[in-house]
């Protein structure tokens, strides 16, 4: 594909080596004519150096058949604009880069609409959800995210000991913003894997994905009396972006946070984003301090600074000092042997998360796959509901919809919601569902 990135500072020189290697035509294009000389010296990309927004040059670039654009310059305003003037001279596709939280979960403005944007994409989101999903692996056979973490999905065991398998799912009054997904069950005779309706039950030792708000997810062990081997103390090293999504994804399954930042300013700044959060200002690599603050009797440490090698240093630190759960944040998987060695467990870096993204993007068909479930037994699909579909203007409960699919989630002008019974769904809302795979070409008729 011919692919056009604007900006070359981290995340755009990454993903431009990452797409360049997988065969793509890359141009970058910045104002900045040395960082583009050094880009081209390491890397088969196009160059041209020029400042953007700037109309003529799309019209030259859409001359050349380009088939995406990646705003990924440090200004939101900036790449919101572009991928504007990008999509209405005729780019198939436009990714748009974002820092600011408030144009991803703006509760009255759909910001992809307003300005064309085909898919927003947040670095530091992106690799606080996979902090976020390492953190808790140990509790939860498997985790996603969605709808920039408002909505999670989440696989867990259920007990031998859970004593309502006897009542149907709609019965057992499980929280508002929290729905059964997918059952995958044990048989005498091989295994069954279940999309499951109100009058299904879940039994003892099935494997139960549930998708819900990030909020109610603390509930689940709780709920479904699982062991809980729940984290409830977290150590943050580097008061990034990052830490600062991470933080708040912590904060909404109850976990208390401490972050542990060396520059003065930026712990003021961090006191106001995150009241709720314990910030201390020393510099994490010093040992004394690790030992301390007692950094054995936190539940885990993570380390997100902008560098891989005090984040090694850091998260072996740790580990050392007892820590049962040490986490490096890092973006040359290179490290990854070193990590394995001292026992401390890897999460991967925005850039390489915004790369990973944009791969998937590049593979999508009409339909796009966000996760696979029990060993692709079902699928999870996202979705845009066209205007002259069918199903526009009536409640979820109303629909004949087949038996191996169910829309979980809806994301409506900025609103995210459960697809409970009583939802009602709008022209180009995004959609996600679970369904068996044979339902894909199904799914696209019913939302196309």
């Amino acid at each position: 594909m011919n692919i056009v990135i604007l900006g070359s500072g981290k995340t755009g020189s990454y993903v431009a080596a990452t797409l360049s290697a997988e065969g793509h035509n890359v141009i970058v294009i910045d104002k900045d004519l040395s960082a583009l000389e050094s880009l081209g010296r390491e890397i088969d990309v196009g160059t041209i150096h020029t400042s953007a927004p700037n109309a003529k040059l799309f019209d030259d670039l859409k001359e050349k058949q380009q088939d995406l654009f990646f705003a990924a310059t440090g200004d939101d305003e900036t790449n919101l604009v572009c991928c504007s003037i990008a999509k209405n001279l005729g780019f198939t596709k436009t990714i748009c880069k974002i820092h600011r939280k408030d144009f991803l979960d703006h509760p009255r403005l759909d910001f992809e609409r307003l300005f064309f944007v085909d898919y927003f994409i947040s670095p530091e989101i992106l690799a606080a959800q996979d902090l976020f999903k390492t953190l808790i692996h140990s509790a939860d056979l498997a985790v996603e995210h969605f709808a920039h973490g408002a909505i999670q999905m989440r696989t867990i065991q259920i007990p031998e000991r859970w004593d309502r398998g006897g009542t149907p799912i709609a019965h057992l009054m499980l929280p508002e913003d929290l729905i059964a997904g997918l059952i995958r069950r044990k048989m005498t005779d091989g295994e069954k894997v279940l999309i499951p309706h109100g009058q299904d039950h879940i039994l003892p030792g099935d494997q139960l994905t549930v998708v819900g708000g990030a909020k109610v997810m603390h509930q689940l062990h709780d709920i479904f009396q699982s062991p809980d081997s729940r984290i409830r103390s977290v150590v943050i090293i580097g008061g990034s972006a990052v830490a600062i999504h991470l933080a708040h994804f912590l904060h909404q399954q109850k976990i208390a946070v401490r972050i542990i930042e060396k520059e003065l300013a930026r712990c003021e700044e961090l006191a106001q984003l995150l009241p709720y959060t314990t910030i201390i200002h020393r510099d994490g690599r010093d040992p004394q301090l690790l030992q301390s603050e007692r950094i054995q009797d936190a539940d885990a440490l993570i380390s997100c600074t902008h560098f891989d090698e005090t984040n090694l240093l850091v998260a072996s630190l740790a580990k050392e000092l007892g820590n049962p759960k040490a986490i490096a944040q890092i973006t040359d998987v290179r490290l990854l042997p070193i990590l394995e060695k001292v026992g401390v467990l890897p999460a991967l870096s925005a850039r390489v998360n915004v790369a990973n993204r944009i791969l998937a993007i590049l593979d999508e068909g009409t339909t796009l796959s966000v996760a696979s479930l029990s060993g692709d037994a079902a699928k999870i699909v996202e979705l845009k509901v066209s205007p002259s579909s069918t199903i526009v203007g009536i409640p979820l409960s109303d629909l004949d919809l087949p038996k191996g699919l169910l829309i979980a989630v809806i994301e409506s002008q900025g609103r995210v919601m459960v697809g409970k019974g009583n939802r009602v769904l709008c022209p180009d809302d995004t959609v996600i569902a679970i369904c068996h795979p044979l339902q894909i070409p199904k799914l696209q008729q019913l939302f196309h």
